[in-house]
């Protein structure tokens, strides 16, 4: 079998570590040589399973901008090393820096880029450094991949068109997901305490306290929400934005628990969770998931809730939410209007504080938790395009494709 290098940022609770941690251990159980190399290694914390080689390259820490570059050439220069003294026949890159090293390490391997989200409507590729990323470094080590593979359609469509990477070059290939593990994890039982917190209808929402994810505008909305039907907000995850929720709690007269903080329940509107280990048993208890990203890749979240049979509500953000609902036919503009299909609803972006967008918000959230659940099988039509083993399939042939 084919010896196999997998280069990522860390190792985290994020989308991207995910994914590439469930790769290297899956692989290796299908018989590849698998090595993990992360790059940013001081951190050893692992959230997921992987291969059972993990290295970490650890450059020297650098603070200005002349001495940082020389931590880059460590890294690629240790790569390169790996490579090479374990005769990599394929390296796999997840996410933009671990992308860079390797294309600039490149040997004889088949050299495969892993685009995880969107390049073109990140906000936080901004300013003069960002412009040398989407118009310099982006294009022109792309160009030099042998094959990218892309997580969503869409992020290969951007690819094409604003770094005018050939399609040939291109593969879209979707996360995977351990339906039947998510399942039995979202059957735990719940403490008496949680128990409590589902006395009134939830809406749910996961994901890292980022300025990308707009919980904030969640927490504007549920007033909105409340005025039509009964309901408390629940945020799974952490992150620097954690205070400024709060406050913005407070000065809309919304009263918080701080449930990371204690586990003790108290009657409140909104419950900050923190990082939860077993997300899926608050899934399964809840009424809705709600996604109000303004930006993603392929977001496992709202993938996780649709396993976990729960009706979910979505921003039309620019990539993601229309693959993993299934939704075709819509022009490439975000909808403007409520789309909605058997198991949930498509809404307008939140990235600005728009009250009709919120009415639109606000009306559908209200359909939905009078409604109650969908079938089971309409949810089924969706999940059976992700699951673990049709993905390991097609990660298998760009492996063995020349």
């Amino acid at each position: 079998m084919k010896n196999v290098l997998l280069i990522g940022s860390e190792l985290g609770k994020g989308g991207a570590e995910r994914s590439i941690s469930l790769l290297s251990y899956h692989l290796e159980q299908r018989g590849y040589n698998v090595i993990l190399c992360i790059l940013s290694g001081r951190d050893r914390a692992q959230y997921y399973q992987t291969c059972k080689k993990v290295v970490f390259v650890d450059p020297p820490v650098y603070k200005s901008y002349i001495n940082k570059l020389k931590g880059w050439k460590y890294r690629i220069q240790k790569i390169r090393q790996l490579k090479k003294e374990n005769n990599i026949d394929v390296s796999i890159s997840f996410l933009e820096g671990p992308d860079y090293a390797n294309i600039m390490s490149k040997g004889t391997e088949k050299t495969v880029l892993s685009i995880r989200g969107t390049k073109v409507f990140d906000k936080r590729i901004s300013g003069w450094m960002g412009l040398v990323r989407k118009k310099i470094l982006m294009p022109y080590l792309y160009q030099r991949a042998d094959e990218i593979v892309c997580v969503s359609q869409a992020l290969s469509d951007e690819l094409n068109k604003y770094f005018k990477i050939k399609q040939e070059k291109l593969t879209t290939l979707y996360n995977f997901y351990e339906n039947e593990k998510i399942i039995e994890k979202s059957m735990e039982p719940l403490t008496g305490e949680e128990q409590k917190l589902f006395i009134k209808p939830v809406i749910i929402t996961s994901g890292r306290l980022h300025v990308s994810k707009a919980q904030d505008s969640l927490v504007r909305m549920l007033k909105k929400i409340q005025e039509r039907t009964e309901a408390r907000l629940m945020i799974l995850g952490d992150g620097e934005l954690k205070d400024y929720l709060m406050r913005l709690a407070d000065q809309l007269e919304l009263s918080v628990c701080d449930w990371a903080s204690n586990q003790t329940y108290k009657d409140a509107d909104i419950y900050l969770m923190g990082y939860q280990v077993n997300a899926f048993k608050f899934y399964r208890h809840s009424a809705l998931f709600a996604l109000s990203s303004s930006w993603e890749g392929f977001p496992n979240v709202l993938a996780e809730a649709v396993i976990c049979n729960i009706p979910v509500v979505s921003t039309d953000c620019y990539t993601g939410p229309r693959e993993i609902l299934n939704i075709e036919g819509l022009n490439g503009k975000p909808v403007e209007t409520a789309h909605r299909t058997s198991i949930g609803s498509l809404l307008p972006m939140l990235d600005k504080v728009d009250e009709k967008r919120f009415d639109t918000w606000a009306d559908e959230v209200a359909y939905w938790l009078e409604k109650g659940r969908p079938e089971a099988k309409e949810f089924d039509k969706l999940i059976q395009r992700f699951t673990l083993d049709e993905m390991m399939r097609k990660w298998e042939g760009v492996i063995e494709t020349k």
